[in-house]
């Protein structure tokens, strides 16, 4: 397995076509062929301007989060953050590794008067937007008593009155003893107890929210905003109005993220005897994408070509477009500690190659990939291994410059290594096609 950023970015110098390239792609797409999964459904173009990854060790609370403790009285909210929750929020909830951030509900007593402990975080005064698509990969806990959220607040939260004069922006609710079923909701209109709200359930045509990971997302413009799960648009809202201001007030103005796992409160109800503990709210990743004018260059299929990286002369990306379905393929081979020193001429055959494979979304000049990991190298062995972690071990960005050249960024949580790598064209039999269908506007 790759450990070291240097031998990652140097990939190989031996001599494989494009024949090759093309043919290893074929053999191993099958494998990583997903469902179409568009970056921003109701944009016609987006770009991804914030994003935590969560792939280190510890909870980034220098530039992204900060915990809030306590009960919510130090806040200025009644004991259980105004909604009768049963949980001590702490700072030794949460754990970040193998790429996700988990939060963990505990029965457990670190201060009087309560019997479990959880974590809620935020970005507040760390980032903050107005308008854009918010989206999280998350799974949720199964059990009575369990309410985790995605959700958000103004970070002047007395810019038009207090709750809920101000606003709120629920994106995902879930209830533990319903876990097919989330919700989607606006919180509006005038301060406690004068407030209002609308909202809607999603509930999933089969299975559960608990058994496996899935993407909510909202999309906010100045009049609107949309609900998405797994990019199934459920539930729209344009109407809300705020006595602190006029329409679109109150959300038209800076929004911050938080991040909860509740224990009991006013909508699910305590846990019982058959809630287990410990409990799990595990997520991916946070995004938000901005709307964009049309990019200058769009990904379209005369990008299919052989690429490598003109800094070390080494050949490694095989990039493959599927316009139908917005989705981009990328075979990147490299070697892994085995590798002789990057002057030390290799070639096909030569012990320790490897290969990780991409793919994911693309908008614009710019795709977004998950990264696989192979164990055993394309050469050493005569077929793809049989089992490969459907979660990815990593993300990739590729960003065209036009059709010749582009930028590598990487990311890959299980070597722990990142970096940039400029890539060019091998040959250049599809410039001619790619300019042409770039000019038109293709996608």
């Amino acid at each position: 397995m790759i450990r070291n950023k240097d031998r990652l970015a140097g990939c190989i110098g031996a001599t494989l076509t494009p024949t090759v390239l093309a043919v290893l792609s074929l053999v191993l797409l099958p494998v990583f062929s997903v469902p179409a999964q568009a970056q921003c459904a109701g944009f016609e173009y987006c770009e991804l301007v914030w994003s935590d990854e969560f792939d280190g060790t510890d909870l980034d609370t220098w530039s992204k989060w900060s915990y809030q403790i306590g009960d919510g009285s130090s806040e200025g909210l009644p004991k259980g953050w105004g909604n009768g929750e049963l949980q001590w929020y702490t700072d030794q909830n949460t754990t970040v590794a193998d790429g996700f951030l988990t939060i963990t509900a505990r029965k457990e007593t670190v201060e009087p008067g309560f019997q479990y402990t959880s974590a809620r975080i935020r970005t507040k005064y760390r980032a903050e937007w107005t308008y854009g698509r918010m989206e999280m990969r998350a799974k949720m806990p199964l059990g009575q008593g369990f309410w985790p959220a995605f959700w958000m607040l103004p970070t002047d939260q007395l810019l038009y009155g207090a709750w809920a004069a101000s606003g709120e922006i629920d994106i995902m609710e879930y209830l533990g003893n319903e876990p097919d079923t989330v919700m989607g909701t606006i919180h509006y209109g005038g301060a406690w107890p004068n407030n209002s709200f609308t909202g809607t359930e999603y509930s999933l045509p089969s299975g559960s929210f608990d058994e496996d990971f899935h993407v909510f997302a909202i999309e906010w413009e100045e009049n609107e905003i949309r609900w998405y799960v797994d990019d199934v648009h459920y539930a729209t809202q344009t109407e809300w109005n705020s006595t602190g201001g006029p329409y679109p007030a109150p959300f038209d103005t800076d929004f911050h993220f938080l991040l909860n796992l509740a224990v009991g409160g006013n909508l699910p109800g305590p846990p019982n005897f058959e809630t287990p503990f410990p409990a799990d709210y595990v997520i991916d990743y946070v995004r938000v994408y901005k709307e964009t004018d049309e990019p200058g260059f769009t990904i379209n299929p005369g990008l299919n070509d052989s690429w490598y990286n003109p800094l070390t002369d080494g050949q490694g990306f095989l990039v493959t477009v599927f316009p139908d379905i917005a989705q981009m393929f990328v075979a990147w081979f490299t070697f892994d500690l085995e590798r002789p020193p990057a002057d030390t001429p290799s070639g096909i055959g030569d012990p320790g190659h490897r290969w990780f494979i991409g793919q994911g979304p693309y908008s614009g000049n710019t795709a977004n990939l998950t990264i696989f990991v192979a164990e055993g190298g394309v050469f050493d062995s005569p077929a793809p291994p049989a089992t490969i972690d459907q979660d990815g071990d990593g993300t990739m960005t590729l960003e065209f410059a036009d059709c010749t050249q582009g930028l590598v960024t990487y990311a890959i949580t299980s070597a722990n290594v990142s970096g940039e790598i400029p890539i060019q064209r091998i040959v250049n039999d599809n410039v001619a096609l790619c300019e042409e269908l770039a000019a038109g506007g293709a996608q």
